[in-house]
């Protein structure tokens, strides 16, 4: 067995076949993805500013990011307990994840449909009443009962910046370079990609007008 090394202060076991891929894993070690040794990692914060930063291999289970040296489940889980979604600047296919952001009407006193079925609450729903909450890291085999589970703990992520999950959250999840939405209904989750369509167009609409394109 190779001898322990002293590594920015981590006592470190680098791979012995010299590969220096650095992990990237969830809070409950699912792998997500490797970034060469060298390579950048994308940050997006839950505000939508972005930090792209350099890692360094330390050992399979150690990781320098930016300036901060990071056993791979503590950066995991600091980035879930903040909403930061984290990816390869460069992916390389072997990834195992998709991402997932929660909106939920951020005016509790205007909108009728709050806590609503979606029966009750379609022909209502209206993408300006949400507020985007938080995003986090969805593993490959993750389902939406999973994220709604999670975010009904006790111990949920942003415990104190949003409330639990609830009837009438909205939930994006992006996979493989697809995006889908769902309303979280009494029971289940009903599909809601129109939403997204409708977004897109909105935003198509406004990029026009600023470019002033639009007749």
């Amino acid at each position: 067995m190779k001898e322990p090394v002293d590594i920015m202060g981590v006592i470190a076991f680098p791979n012995e076949d010299g590969k220096r891929d650095c992990r990237f894993i969830d809070p409950h070690y699912n792998e997500l993805f490797t970034v060469p040794d060298g390579g950048n990692v994308v940050l997006t914060y839950i505000d939508g500013t972005k930090k792209v930063l350099p890692c360094t291999y330390i050992d399979d289970y150690h990781v320098k990011v930016g300036n901060g040296v990071y056993h791979i489940c503590e950066f995991a889980e600091r980035m879930h307990e903040s909403g930061t979604v984290y990816q390869p600047e460069h992916p390389n296919g072997t990834e195992k994840y998709g991402i997932y952001e929660i909106y939920q009407i951020s005016d509790l006193k205007t909108a009728e449909y709050l806590f609503e079925s979606y029966d009750r609450a379609k022909g209502k729903i209206k993408l300006t009443d949400y507020r985007r909450a938080y995003a986090g890291m969805l593993p490959e085999k993750s389902r939406l009962d999973d994220i709604f589970m999670e975010h009904n703990r006790d111990t949920r992520p942003f415990g104190r910046k949003m409330r639990s999950m609830s009837v009438s959250d909205i939930v994006v999840v992006t996979r493989n370079g697809e995006k889908h939405a769902y309303y979280v209904d009494s029971v289940g989750f009903e599909p809601m990609d129109e939403l997204l369509q409708a977004k897109q167009k909105t935003h198509t609409k406004t990029t026009k007008r600023n470019r002033g394109e639009e007749r």
